[in-house]
């Protein structure tokens, strides 16, 4: 149900591939994250490994070196029940270590654990009963340990074959995850018909080469069209640049769509930013008679969204007639809209993130050939994006900051450990490009080139879920909605009225 293999830091260290992979995770403040992540899981792992309670009066200090070696060695862990109770993990280690682990786990347990019968020359195992009741499984084999966690019924660990053992793979990480099974307990969206889903890490030079295989149980409603690009509306110099296409089915059949009773779906949408405008984001979706649909839309963004937004204070949801453009006002440094593109057919809705800041006119910048090249001569494209990492994050992160302020949660930690790792690491990331393309109506590969293996959006989201206090809970802790004092003039004007 769910794999996952990483090769360790120690690979990574000697491996004269991933030279600037081991940089950008070892540099100080790389050393200074992990310490953080790892004090807060030790706090938290006693309850994952033994139950609500356990007998050792400090199970955790006994704990917390287990998981720096943890994230050194090679590892592999796998769980094949729909909640993740029922887990296995083989940690590659030399013999002393896989002795302090046997130790300190025997120790951090707090009842005493019943000596297995040896499983061959130079083995040895024991077990104990968690207080949730479970068997908790430790066996030390010749060049590896192995703790799990099953039902009391469930047979010992196999011993694994020196060298045949699959997390002895050569690549960086796999992840292997049913994520269809795994719904639940990841509390993914219903309404997703979710994919088997693998991944593969390695290093390729001064880069990482991902790819990911996303099986569908059924053939997809994906319909692949050649690409119609805003080509007055994208203009240089860009930092990033963002094409996709293939949803229109599934976005037709989405009740929050539906509400907006548009007469026309599209099924492709792109986004860009700029280097020379700051936090401003744009995209664009094709639309026919883009100026009547934004007229259209206007009554319905004006009762629902304005009732929404004055309600929690934060501005105020506008249209401006002689612009035809809703926006959304009030709020510091950000104002996002909807306005018809500049395209000659009027057959584009432009969103965007700073109103009234966009030259109109015809596009004297156009992009670059060379980037275009990457995607619209291809007719299985479903997905491509390029981006400058170190200047989306430059975007990114005061964005986050922005709408922590706005919301109930604390503002992004700049002091915390992942942040001052991530303002280290910023400026030795280059370009980041992402292609999926549709192998068959049921399967979908995407590969990457990398420095870190994640997007800047990905490594901003990380960065905040690292240094969450409640760690490593995906939700932050919420404080009362600050909102934003009230805006004067009364409720928003209806649109021909």
């Amino acid at each position: 149900m769910l794999r996952l293999h990483f090769a360790g830091l120690n690979h990574i260290a000697t491996n004269a591939s991933s030279a600037k992979l081991n940089t950008l995770l070892n540099s100080p403040e790389a050393v200074a994250a992990r310490k953080q992540i790892n004090d807060r899981l030790a706090l938290t792992l006693p309850g994952t490994l033994f139950g609500p309670t356990a007998g050792s009066p400090n199970p955790s200090a006994l704990l917390r070196p287990l998981l720096d070696e943890l994230a050194a060695s090679k590892f592999l862990f796998e769980t094949h029940d729909v909640q993740g109770v029922t887990w296995m993990l083989t940690v590659f280690l030399d013999a002393g270590q896989r002795a302090m682990w046997s130790t300190n786990l025997w120790q951090a347990v707090g009842s005493k654990p019943v000596a297995l019968p040896p499983m061959g020359p130079g083995t040895s195992a024991w077990s104990v009963k968690t207080v949730d009741g479970h068997l908790l499984t430790v066996a030390s084999f010749e060049d590896c340990l192995m703790v799990s966690k099953s039902v009391p019924s469930a047979p010992l660990p196999a011993n694994p074959t020196p060298g045949k053992h699959p997390a002895l793979s050569a690549n960086l990480v796999d992840l292997v995850a049913d994520l269809a099974r795994l719904q639940p307990a990841l509390n993914l969206p219903k309404a997703v018909t979710w994919p088997h889903f693998s991944v593969s890490v390695t290093a390729k030079g001064d880069a990482l080469r991902s790819e990911a295989t996303l099986k569908f149980t059924n053939a997809a409603p994906w319909k692949l069209d050649a690409f119609h690009l805003p080509t007055n509306s994208v203009r240089d110099p860009l930092i990033s640049f963002t094409a996709m296409q293939g949803f229109g089915d599934w976005l037709a059949r989405a009740p929050e769509f539906k509400e907006w009773e548009l007469k026309s779906t599209p099924n492709q949408f792109f986004t860009w930013a700029r280097s020379d405008v700051p936090y401003n984001l744009l995209a664009a979706a094709p639309m026919p008679n883009a100026s009547n649909t934004v007229v259209q839309a206007a009554p319905h963004a004006l009762h629902t969204l304005g009732t929404n937004v004055q309600a929690a204070r934060l501005g105020r949801i506008t249209f401006t007639t002689n612009r035809t453009e809703i926006g959304w006002g009030g709020m510091p440094i950000l104002v996002p809209f909807v306005r018809p593109a500049p395209e000659p057919g009027n057959d584009f809705l432009l969103f965007g993130s700073m109103a009234g800041i966009i030259p109109m006119g015809p596009n004297t910048n156009p992009p670059p050939a060379e980037l275009l090249n990457q995607f619209l001569p291809r007719t299985n494209m479903v997905y491509y994006d390029w981006e400058i990492t170190e200047a989306k994050l430059a975007q990114w992160v005061p964005i986050f900051q922005l709408a922590a302020m706005l919301s109930p949660t604390p503002s992004f930690p700049g002091a915390a450990a992942a942040n001052q790792w991530l303002r280290a690491v910023s400026p030795k990331l280059g370009n980041t490009i992402t292609e999926v393309t549709a192998v068959s109506p049921t399967e979908l590969k995407a590969v990457r080139r990398s420095d870190l293996g994640l997007t800047a959006i990905e490594l901003t989201w990380l960065a905040r879920w690292l240094d969450n206090p409640a760690f490593p809970a995906l939700a932050y802790p919420t404080n009362a909605m600050p909102g934003l004092p009230p805006m004067p003039g009364g409720a928003p004007k209806q649109p021909g009225k």
